[in-house]
C-alpha cells in the first residue's frame, strides 16, 4: 500500500473548483433523469439527487487510485480525491438531514423503524465519512502522524463505501425487481425508464470488480479487463434502457 505525499492532502479553492464541478454535473444529470421519469422536481427529488451524487463520489475516489496506477493518463485525478471525499460527505450528510427531518410525509418515523437496518448502515456510513473529514483539516493533519493518517483514510473510505452501497442495495433490491417483472408505476410520466438507482448502483459493482480484479490478476491483464468491465457495465444500462420499450 504506497502512501501518496502531503501533497495530495493539501487543499486549494482550484482542487474544490474542479471537484465541484463534477459534483454539480452529476447532480444535473441525475436531475434531468429523474425529472423525465417523474415529471417534477421537489425536495424529494433533489434528496434522492444528492444521495445518488454522494454514491457517484464515493465510487469514484475509489476508481481513481487503481486508474492512476494502470493508466498514466489518470495521474492528475490523484490530487482530487480528497475534495471529492469532502463533496460526497456534505451531499451524505445533507441528505441524512433531509431524509430524518425534513420531509415527513415520505419518511415517517415508522418508516424508519421498518427499515431500521439499513437506516444504521446509512447513519454509520455518514459518521465514518464525517470522521474522515474531520481528521483531514490541515490543522489536525500536521499534527499527527502521516502513515496513521493514511491508513485511517485508507480503510474508512473503503467502510464508508461499504456501508452506503448496502444502504441503497437494501432499501432497493425489491423494487428493481419488481421493475424488471412490472415495469414503473402508473403515476410515473415515463414508467418504463428504470429508476436513477438502477444506472447508479452498478456503477458501484463495476468499481468493487474493478478493484477485485487489480488485486487477482497481473496488471497487463488488468488494464486488459478494466475496459471489459466497463462495457458490461454500459451493456447492463443498455438492456435495463430496453427492458420495458416496445
Amino acid at each position: 500500500m504506497s502512501i501518496p505525499s502531503l501533497e495530495h492532502h493539501t487543499s486549494n479553492w482550484r482542487k474544490y473548483l474542479i471537484a465541484g464541478t463534477v459534483a454539480v454535473l452529476l447532480f444535473i444529470g441525475i436531475s434531468i433523469y429523474i425529472f423525465l421519469r417523474r415529471g417534477y422536481f421537489d425536495l424529494y427529488i433533489a434528496n434522492k439527487v444528492f444521495a445518488g451524487v454522494a454514491f457517484l463520489l464515493i465510487a469514484i475516489v475509489l476508481l481513481i487510485g487503481p486508474l492512476t496506477r494502470l493508466y498514466q493518463v489518470f495521474d492528475g485525478w490523484m490530487m482530487y480525491r480528497k475534495e471529492l471525499g469532502v463533496l460526497a460527505f456534505l451531499l451524505a450528510l445533507l441528505h441524512s438531514v433531509i431524509s430524518l427531518f425534513l420531509l415527513p410525509d415520505h419518511f415517517p418515523f415508522a418508516y424508519f423503524i421498518n427499515n431500521a437496518f439499513t437506516t444504521i448502515l446509512g447513519i454509520l456510513a455518514v459518521i465514518v465519512l464525517a470522521f474522515l473529514f474531520t481528521i483531514s483539516r490541515q490543522k489536525i493533519l500536521s499534527r499527527i502522524d502521516h502513515h496513521f493518517w493514511w491508513k485511517m483514510q485508507f480503510w474508512g473510505i473503503r467502510i464508508a463505501g461499504t456501508l452506503i452501497f448496502f444502504h441503497v442495495f437494501l432499501l432497493k433490491w425489491s423494487g428493481w425487481i419488481q421493475w424488471y417483472v412490472k415495469g414503473g408505476s402508473s403515476d410515473l410520466l415515463r414508467p418504463y425508464l428504470p429508476g436513477a438507482s438502477l444506472i447508479i448502483a452498478p456503477f458501484g459493482l463495476f468499481v468493487l470488480g474493478v478493484r477485485i480484479v487489480e488485486l487477482a490478476m497481473p496488471i497487463k491483464i488488468t488494464r486488459i479487463a478494466v475496459p471489459i468491465l466497463l462495457g458490461v457495465y454500459i451493456l447492463w444500462l443498455g438492456i435495463t434502457a430496453m427492458w420495458h420499450i416496445n
